[in-house]
């Protein structure tokens, strides 16, 4: 009987495994090349920067968990497959961060992924807003992340980057495209 259930099991994550990379596909099918490029990047970086504009008008960049690597974070897969814009990212900080207001106050902002040993850079320019919807925050979150968030929910939050442009930066040319 168990290995009934061991082989139902294996069945079962891999028919899901390929549900995703069909529903992927699907997604990609739609792509441009420069996109495709830029999703392949965002999935295997391990981290991604994060440019905010502070209140006094400067640019405010630092270094953010890269959520769409899916080596690291495979959980969320189904979150971005689900997402209307597949170009989307999701990112998590502190609620007592400055970042928290600097959105609020302005939501432009650009994420920067790269690839240093290949020389290959993504540019991704668009909107960032503070997700509060309790229930997608718990999907977000990761055991672990207890290191990052020792106040639990009190101090723990998402964004949500919607990309409408990018810009790729790969053997010595640069080329922008509108999303």
């Amino acid at each position: 009987m168990m290995d009934f259930f061991v082989t139902f099991a294996a069945k079962r994550q891999d028919l899901q495994s390929r549900q995703s990379k069909n529903i992927k596909q699907s997604v990609m099918s739609n792509f441009t090349a420069k996109q495709k490029e830029c999703l392949e990047v965002m999935e295997h970086a391990f981290f991604v920067e994060l440019t905010t504009i502070n209140r006094n008008g400067f640019p405010s960049t630092r270094a953010m968990l890269n959520l769409r690597n899916r080596q690291q974070y495979p959980h969320l897969v189904e979150l971005y497959n689900a997402e209307n814009n597949p170009l989307a990212v999701y990112l998590t900080t502190n609620t007592s961060s400055e970042k928290i207001s600097e959105i609020a106050e302005n939501g432009k902002s650009c994420l920067y992924y790269c690839r240093p040993e290949a020389f290959h850079g993504i540019l991704l320019q668009g909107t960032v807003e503070h997700v509060t919807d309790r229930a997608f925050k718990q999907k977000v979150w990761q055991d672990g992340w207890e290191i990052y968030y020792p106040k639990g929910e009190e101090d723990y939050a998402v964004l949500r980057f919607v990309p409408d442009r990018l810009k790729t930066y790969a053997n010595f040319t640069v080329q922008t495209e509108k999303i």
